[in-house]
């Protein structure tokens, strides 16, 4: 196996899980397959280690990851008295420290390491590896555990690999390079099922979201003489079909796939006139600057922030930066 990227300095990070007496795994709020990949493969590997890890989180794992193994063993919701026992933490995926969804009171005297592929990434841990030429943090993961010399399971590549798989939309973003490809053939070979995972994530959804979809598809209209899509849908469309937001990943590609869009938006209603904001760019709209003027974040061309107030005027103000990013 190869490693993406030499120059990242891992040692720091090896002395502390060296001295670890507990390790406490976390991933973001509303967590993808990105940090829950993460996640596990790092939880594999240190376990292979001798070390011992937990795994919690605030919010449940979504539902195309259950295929994973150990899946089961994250825990989330309140924070148990044996996972606050931890003197380590690693937030995987995760750009800022309200993010992780934890009280900050809960990270005082531990050790928190932050491991993250976000450009915006806040760098609040007390350690900070943040790298944004890797493709997915699963893809740092892969770096750190042959760093750590842990021979790379089969359960571990299969993390990995679908967390790669959906962060670069299955391989068709800018940041998809040679090496990542050759990581790919080294996940395959350690193991990882790539018919299993297309099957869990991409051919196991529930037939309510189709319906959901037709909702989101209604509301499509093109703007910007063209060059910018718009999909969104309400809290009563969710309740309506008894999904949650995690249901609507993916809804954003119809949106960015128009000939001619180069932005594409896709707002929906966390909570009463609470609206999570999910943004794609085609070179050279800089949708991580959009996000970042409204106090979010992410990638150059993926990126997402969360708006209050009606859904025309969250339109509104995304409208109002949208000329920055639009050039001729």
């Amino acid at each position: 196996m190869s490693i993406l990227y030499a120059d990242v300095d891992w040692q720091p990070l090896i002395d502390v899980l060296d001295q670890a007496k507990q390790i406490h795994i976390i991933a973001h709020v509303c967590p993808d397959a990105d940090t829950i990949g993460s996640q596990l493969a790092l939880y594999h590997g240190l376990k292979c280690m001798g070390k011992k890890v937990l795994m919690h989180n605030r919010d449940t794992s979504p539902y195309l990851c259950r295929y994973l193994a150990a899946v089961n063993d994250i825990t989330y919701g309140e924070i148990p008295a044996i996972v606050a026992a931890s003197d380590v933490v690693i937030a995987v995926d995760a750009g800022s420290l309200s993010r992780l969804g934890m009280e900050t009171a809960y990270f005082e005297g531990k050790t928190l390491i932050n491991i993250d592929h976000h450009a915006s990434n806040t760098c609040y841990g007390t350690m900070n590896i943040v790298d944004a030429r890797y493709c997915a943090t699963g893809a740092m993961i892969y770096d750190l555990l042959q760093h750590l010399k842990v021979d790379l399971c089969a359960a571990s590549a299969a993390a990995i690999y679908a967390a790669v798989l959906t962060d670069t939309a299955s391989f068709r973003l800018a940041n998809v390079t040679a090496s990542v490809h050759r990581m790919v053939a080294d996940l395959i070979e350690a193991g990882a099922d790539v018919q299993k995972a297309a099957q869990s994530i991409y051919q196991s959804h529930k037939a309510a979201r189709f319906e959901l979809l037709k909702y989101a598809l209604d509301s499509l209209h093109i703007g910007d003489h063209g060059r910018t899509s718009w999909l969104s849908v309400r809290r009563d469309l969710y309740q309506k079909t008894g999904l949650s937001g995690e249901d609507s990943e993916g809804f954003i590609d119809y949106a960015r796939s128009i000939e001619g869009v180069d932005v594409a938006v896709f707002i929906r209603e966390e909570d009463e006139q609470v609206w999570k904001v999910s943004l794609r760019g085609k070179p050279p709209c800089n949708v991580g600057y959009l996000a970042e003027k409204l106090g979010g974040g992410g990638h150059q061309y993926a990126a997402g922030c969360t708006l209050y107030g009606t859904e025309h005027a969250v339109q509104e103000e995304i409208k109002r930066i949208l000329p920055d990013i639009l050039t001729p």
